[in-house]
């Protein structure tokens, strides 16, 4: 029976030097294409170990920790290269994982758990039109449509998933779009009137002085008894947003006109029906249209 000698004290010593370097046993004893050549075989180290002991215990403790560093290598390390390397050639695939071709307008890169992802928009897409929202995303936006929103307030992933839950259930879905129809109208007539209460800061600007300045500039040429009633509609239409104040002298003339086209009915002025025929009679001008044989009276 052939049993291997120990080595010799020029192959301990080599033995010994390579492990304090930081090799694995596995390098020392078998050897391969990037290793080199094995050092001695491994029933060699085992029959050297047994003839010295105090030795074997030393190598035995260099190789244990040799090993565990080498395993947290290949599990950190050489994992990870191995990660990159395949994300690369993915990358780099003329289609993706479900078929789609990889153009320049259908995909994008992010990161992803740290590494350079290229994502595929058909395959997004495609998920959006069959995701399907929670029942929480359900309830949260049912409860938005009762407190006065729409179905566009939430993020687009949430308006995507509700769109295909109106779609699968048609009935639910009708009342939802009313109601949210019903508050985009509440919310574009709220907006209308908040932007004619922002147009009144030309109305106040410096006090008012300079809208009051414009108007009265405008109008100098409107006859006295036509004046004040144009500038009360002018003043209204710079409050309300219709009139700006380098558009008071050009746009006078419509004022004016609305205004004769449009008069009083009532009060005391001298268009009002309300008003007597004389001075000293008890007669008005709406008695002239409703009651005519009072005039032979």
């Amino acid at each position: 029976m052939n049993v291997p000698p120990g080595m010799t004290p020029e192959l301990a010593d080599e033995f010994m030097r390579r492990l304090k370097t930081g090799e694995t046993l596995r390098k020392i004893t078998s050897g391969d294409k990037r290793c080199g050549p094995a050092l001695v075989t491994p029933q060699r180290f085992k029959k050297h170990c047994e003839l010295h002991p105090e030795w074997a215990i030393e190598a035995l403790r260099l190789a244990k920790a040799n090993e565990e560093a080498a395993a947290h290598v290949r599990k950190t390390i050489t994992w990870r290269l191995a990660i990159q390397r395949s994300a690369d050639k993915r990358r780099a695939a003329e289609r993706c994982k479900n078929g789609h071709i990889r153009r320049l307008d259908n995909t994008f890169y992010e990161q992803h758990l740290g590494y350079l992802v290229r994502r595929c928009k058909d395959c997004l897409k495609a998920r959006r039109q069959l995701r399907m929202p929670s029942a929480q995303q359900v309830r949260t936006s049912i409860a938005s449509l009762h407190e006065g929103g729409t179905l566009s307030s939430g993020t687009s992933q949430v308006q995507q998933a509700m769109r295909n839950f109106i779609r699968a259930n048609p009935k639910i879905g009708a009342r939802l779009r009313n109601l949210s129809d019903k508050n985009a109208s509440a919310h574009r007539s709220a907006a209308q009137r908040a932007r004619r209460r922002l147009s009144a800061s030309s109305l106040m600007q410096n006090n008012g002085e300079d809208a009051y300045e414009a108007v009265r500039w405008a109008t100098a040429h409107v006859p006295e008894d036509e004046r004040d009633d144009v500038m009360s509609r002018m003043f209204v239409a710079i409050g309300e947003g219709r009139l700006r104040l380098s558009e008071a002298r050009s746009r006078v003339g419509e004022f004016l006109k609305d205004q004769r086209r449009r008069p009083r009915v009532y009060g005391e002025a001298r268009f009002s029906l309300d008003s007597p025929l004389n001075d000293d009679s008890g007669m008005t001008w709406l008695d002239t249209k409703t009651d005519a044989d009072r005039l032979w009276a």
